[in-house]
């Protein structure tokens, strides 16, 4: 454990051969002249999210609410422009607007870029890899898109992976278009 008093400074500084690597300033915030690289995929924030958190699970296709600011909400209607993310298996980075980051059991990490399994059905045909994903009207569940009705703000992402037919859960290139 580390307890820096001071006005300025840095709480740790790591070198190598004599020159900085990598830096945490009294702030917090990390410095790493190499880059970082991290386990899981995706890019994902922490969200609220209407009803109980028993009521969601990793895979679920998120919608903005029109209800509650800054408050998310399974997905329920095909085509949705409200379409959000997926709520995150194993998040490579968890964004948060709270200052105590160890306080976020009360939300869920929603994955807004990268690969996330997503679940997904048959509802708009079989889905191949490479196929445009929208919301469809199963709560929670992507679909293929008819790129002759895509809207702008309706695609989800990019299937990574087939599903031939019925519901399940694949990996799905997430970037919200």
């Amino acid at each position: 454990m580390v307890d820096h008093r001071g006005a300025s400074g840095n709480i740790a500084t790591f070198r190598s051969v004599g020159a900085n690597r990598a830096r945490i300033d009294k702030t917090g915030r990390g410095f790493f002249n190499g880059g970082t690289t991290n386990s899981g995929a995706d890019l994902a924030e922490a969200f609220d999210v209407h009803g109980a958190l028993t009521d969601y699970e990793p895979g679920d296709v998120m919608v903005i609410s029109k209800h509650t600011d800054r408050m998310m909400e399974k997905s329920s209607q095909p085509y949705s422009t409200l379409v959000a993310g997926v709520y995150a298996t194993k998040p490579g980075v968890l964004l948060t607007e709270r200052e105590n980051a160890d306080d976020i059991e009360d939300q869920i990490p929603m994955g807004v870029v990268g690969v996330i399994p997503t679940k997904v059905c048959d509802e708009g045909g079989p889905i191949e890899r490479g196929d445009l994903l929208v919301t469809s009207s199963r709560p929670g569940y992507a679909m293929k898109a008819d790129p002759e009705k895509v809207k702008t703000g309706q695609v989800l992402g990019k299937a990574l992976q087939e599903l031939t037919s019925g519901t399940g859960k694949i990996k799905v290139l997430v970037n919200v278009k």
